[in-house]
């Protein structure tokens, strides 16, 4: 009895080990989703010839999706607000046009800080979006923490690439 209890524990052990495997990321998944960040614009139906969110000097303030964010803070830059407002209002006025937010850190800290670290920065734009109309059933969040990074080099300026949140439109009617 004694030797099945060993054999059943080392088992148990061995499968409870490979369950916790690491797996590094798909890689060529990663770099499609990076490569379809320069096609958000195209794909969102708001191009050049839309007029709308268009401020003095001709700047489409609904195609910017991109927003970036200080070093460890989920705080929406300023700048950004009338960028942000423009895109609600295009969300409330087309309840059917749903869109995720990515959120994004740069490599340093570790991996459970830089996921939640990315969900607080989708947090904080959905939040902002929410607060001007937009119903929750429009938004779905992801925090990809550090793994789609903008930039691969070291250096403060790739840093600051890769901390921020990403709209991406989902579906729009």
């Amino acid at each position: 009895m004694n030797k099945w209890v060993k054999t059943i524990l080392i088992l148990s052990s061995v499968a409870a080990l490979a369950g916790c495997s690491h797996k590094k990321p798909n890689n060529s998944a990663i770099d499609a989703a990076n490569a379809s960040y320069r096609h958000t614009a195209e794909a969102s139906g708001l191009g050049d010839e839309s007029g709308y969110g268009e401020e003095s000097g001709g700047r489409h303030l609904a195609s910017q999706r991109v927003y970036y964010f200080d070093y460890d803070s989920n705080a929406v830059h300023a700048a950004d607000k009338p960028a942000l407002a423009a895109n609600a209002q295009y969300l409330a006025n087309h309840p059917n046009t749903k869109v995720m937010v990515e959120g994004h850190t740069d490599p340093r800290g570790s991996r459970e800080y830089n996921v939640g670290l990315g969900e607080r920065r989708a947090r904080a734009i959905a939040s902002d979006f929410t607060s001007k109309g937009v119903k929750p059933s429009q938004l779905a969040l992801v925090s990809y923490g550090a793994e789609k990074l903008a930039a691969q080099g070291r250096s403060e300026a790739d840093y600051q690439q890769d901390r921020r949140a990403v709209l991406v439109y989902k579906q729009q009617q």
